[in-house]
């Protein structure tokens, strides 16, 4: 295989990769995601609003929780495991990254939410308002930030790693090799 077919082949592999990363496969630009699935989702989301009013209707005011000090626990450690991810993710550059940084920014979110609004006494709500405001919420919003940007910054920056001769295999992004004479004479200066 000479030095242009390898570019060739490794420069699909890369757009291969990168249409992944965007949803969308490379046989005809269909979605990786079936039809259905949005429309199925939407008729949940519809079917859940009669369900969340007769929740509001029928529901007791007040309800002593069983396993109450787990349920928080155990969302925490939720918590703190999806925001370890998100950081190893992050830290390796890995594609899963917008995926942790997604799930990590809507268990913040919650957790500011259910703070709030099981907080009992008002120094209780203040100090659940004060960590949600200056904390949980400010951090969802920086997950959320990765995680719209991560994909827009590797397409971004796709050519110039292309052009600098880094390749992509297994998955990762590989730095080039030594460069010769003659694969610095080869390169796409664009």
């Amino acid at each position: 295989m000479t030095n242009q077919e390898t570019r060739e082949h490794l420069k699909t592999d890369l757009e291969l990769v990168l249409r992944a990363a965007r949803g969308i496969r490379s046989d005809n630009r269909r979605s990786l995601v079936p039809p259905w699935i949005g429309p199925a989702f939407l008729l949940c989301a519809v079917i859940l609003i009669p369900w969340t009013t007769m929740l509001f209707l029928t529901l007791p005011r007040h309800y002593g929780a069983n396993h109450w000090r787990l349920a928080w626990g155990g969302f925490d450690i939720g918590l703190g495991l999806a925001l370890a991810t998100t950081a190893v993710a992050v830290l390796r550059r890995s594609p899963v990254s917008e995926i942790a940084a997604t799930i990590t920014g809507t268990l913040l979110v919650c957790d500011a939410w259910f703070d709030v609004l099981t907080s009992h006494g008002s120094s209780d709500i203040v100090q659940a308002l004060v960590s949600a405001v200056l904390i949980e919420l400010p951090l969802a919003g920086v997950c959320f930030w990765i995680a719209l940007n991560f994909a827009h910054a590797v397409e971004v920056a796709r050519p110039y790693l292309s052009a600098a001769g880094f390749t992509i295999r297994d998955r990762r992004l590989v730095a080039p090799g030594p460069a010769t004479q003659d694969s610095v004479a080869q390169r796409p200066t664009s």
